[in-house]
């Protein structure tokens, strides 16, 4: 998406939760984080927090430290900062796993948390390479217990340019492969046992994906673009 595009999404993502309480205090597991240890997070205002200093907090709310309540209030700044890659770890995939852990689609901002990973997507698939990449934004898109099916449609609409064909190319090299005539993602972070996951898989290898290569064919005669283009093709079933 254009900066400004971008900008707008993230002010209507804050402006959105505006009305969540500050927590009075972080709550944690006395044996993995400091009777002090959330002050800092309280002291600022929200925006102004780094992702150093939310690094910590990020990788084990709903874990050992925090609940549902805590991380709805640093949710929007969470989001941003994993949507900019930000954080050397937890990575994005993990971040938007805590959506679907704290309840999101029950939350008042649901609507808004929707048009910003839309928004995410949609930014992803403009440039190549992109941070992060477009097999880990698809994965954890996928983690907030989302219907895929828009987000791939998208993306098989937008195998017209050149960076959409680049991730599609880098996600079936990279992390699609073949054991006994089934295929897997190569990403841990993927549930296998998800609607979210088979949407993904179905998508890849039951025709749909390789329509839209197809089409992208008929589309471009860029010899770069053809390559990649068979090369996907070719991966997108067993040997």
């Amino acid at each position: 998406m254009a900066e400004k595009a971008r900008e707008a999404v993230v002010e209507d993502l804050y402006a959105a939760f505006a009305d969540v309480p500050r927590p009075v205090e972080l709550e944690g597991c006395p044996c993995c984080v400091g009777p002090d240890e959330g002050r800092p997070l309280l002291a600022r205002p929200l925006r102004d927090l780094t992702a150093a200093d939310l690094a910590r907090y990020a990788a084990k709310v709903l874990n050992t430290w925090g609940g549902p309540e805590d991380f709805h209030y640093f949710a929007p700044r969470l989001l941003e900062l994993a949507t900019e890659d930000a954080f050397d770890w937890p990575d994005v995939e993990i971040v938007f796993g805590k959506l679907s852990r704290a309840g999101w689609r029950d939350w008042p901002q649901r609507d808004a948390i929707a048009a910003f990973l839309d928004a995410f997507w949609t930014r992803t698939l403009t440039d190549f390479p992109a941070s992060p990449s477009a097999s880990s934004a698809i994965c954890a898109l996928a983690g907030t217990n989302s219907e895929m099916t828009p987000w791939l449609n998208e993306w098989a609409g937008a195998l017209m340019s050149e960076p959409a064909v680049r991730h599609l190319h880098e996600f079936v090299t990279e992390n699609l492969i073949w054991r006994r005539e089934r295929p897997r993602f190569t990403n841990g972070y993927w549930d296998n046992t998800s609607r979210s996951y088979q949407q993904v898989i179905d998508w890849l290898t039951g025709g749909e994906a390789a329509e839209a290569v197809s089409a992208a064919f008929a589309r471009t005669d860029d010899e770069a673009a053809l390559e990649l283009l068979m090369e996907i093709e070719s991966r997108l079933s067993p040997g």
